[in-house]
């Protein structure tokens, strides 16, 4: 596989999406396995998670899009937004 295709399918947001697809899939395993109180607790990540995925990948296609899948622009674009969204969360 291209190295410059790589790059541009992993990238800061394909990895919320994973992020957001890993708090799906703990929150599932706590809701599954867990003891009572985590059963009550842990849906709430599943719902928080999946926002977080889709809006991440819906993100991540609409700039690769938008950048005729130029992959430095991609990244620079993606690396702006992740980073104006970590400030917002940091600020607040």
């Amino acid at each position: 596989m291209n190295t410059q295709k790589l790059l541009t399918w992993i990238t800061p947001l394909t990895l919320g999406a994973l992020l957001g697809l890993y708090e799906i899939l703990h929150g599932l395993f706590y809701v599954l396995y867990g003891t009572p109180d985590q059963e009550r607790d842990y849906p709430l990540e599943i719902v928080l998670g999946l926002p977080i995925m889709i809006l991440c990948l819906g993100g991540h296609w609409l700039t690769r899009r938008i950048s005729h899948y130029n992959t430095r622009t991609i990244w620079i674009t993606e690396a702006v937004l992740v980073g104006l969204v970590i400030y917002g969360f940091s600020r607040s």
